[in-house]
C-alpha cells in the first residue's frame, strides 16, 4: 500500500517505556518496507518528567521530529501528557491514550488541578478537531504479568485501530527480536491482550471513546 508519509507522537512520563515503544514502532515500519526516522527528547525522564518521541515513516519521510499539525497519532501513556503536546495533532487525528493518569507534582500539592477524561476529550476534539480513545492499559499490563508492559499493551491496542498502516505480525516480530529472552512470553501476552482489547470494541470510527478492560 502507498503511504506518503506517517507520523507517530509517543508521549508520557519517564519509566513508561516512551523510548522503547518508539524503536519498536520504528523497527516495525522498516520491516515492512517503509523509509523510517526515529526521534527523541528525554527531559527529566529519570525523574519522572515529561517524554517524547517521534516515529516517523513513508515513502517521502526525511526530518526525525514531526512537525507541528502533522502526527496522525499521538501515543500516550499518561493522559495529561497527551494535552502537553496536542499541537503536534492534526486535524482528524487520533489521540489514543492510557486512562490512567499520574498526577504532576502541582497536583499532589494542591496548586494545580487534573483534568477528567471528559474535558481531556472535549479540548481535543473541540479544540482541535481530533479523535480521542482511551482505555486502562496499565491493568492489562498487571494482568500479563508486570506493569512495566503497559506500553507493549498500548502498542498491540494502536495495531487495531482504524486506518492503522502497521500489521499486529511485524510488530509482534519486533518485540520478539527487541525484548531479552526471558521477557518474551509476558511481552507477548501484553501485546496480545492489547489487540485483543481493542480489536472488540474499535470497529471502524465506532468505538467507544473510553471503554473498559475485560
Amino acid at each position: 500500500m502507498s503511504l506518503k508519509e506517517y507520523n507517530i507522537v509517543i508521549t508520557g512520563v519517564g519509566g513508561q517505556g516512551i523510548l522503547t515503544a518508539a524503536n519498536i514502532l520504528g523497527w516495525a515500519a522498516l520491516r515492512a518496507g517503509y523509509k523510517v526516522r526515529v526521534g527523541e527528547i528525554h527531559g527529566m525522564s529519570q525523574r519522572f518528567g515529561s517524554v517524547i518521541a517521534y516515529v516517523r515513516f513513508g515513502e517521502e519521510v526525511y526530518g526525525a521530529m514531526v512537525p507541528e499539525g502533522k502526527a496522525d497519532v499521538i501515543l500516550s501513556f499518561e493522559p495529561v501528557e497527551a494535552l502537553r503536546y496536542i499541537n503536534y495533532l492534526k486535524k482528524g487525528g487520533l489521540v489514543f491514550t492510557n486512562a490512567r493518569p499520574i498526577p504532576p507534582v502541582q497536583v499532589s500539592m494542591g496548586i494545580a488541578r487534573y483534568p477528567s477524561l471528559e474535558e481531556i476529550k472535549r479540548i481535543v476534539e473541540e479544540d482541535f478537531g481530533g479523535r480521542f480513545l482511551a482505555f486502562d492499559a496499565e491493568k492489562l499490563a498487571i494482568e500479563a504479568g508486570h506493569v512495566v508492559t503497559t506500553n507493549v499493551v498500548l502498542i498491540g491496542a494502536l495495531t487495531q485501530t482504524p486506518g492503522f498502516p502497521l500489521s499486529e505480525d511485524h510488530v509482534r516480530d519486533v518485540i520478539k527480536l527487541n525484548v531479552p529472552p526471558k521477557a518474551v512470553e509476558i511481552n507477548m501476552r501484553a501485546f496480545d491482550l492489547g489487540v485483543k482489547t481493542c480489536e472488540r470494541t474499535c470497529l471502524l470510527f465506532n468505538f467507544p471513546w473510553v471503554f473498559d478492560c475485560p
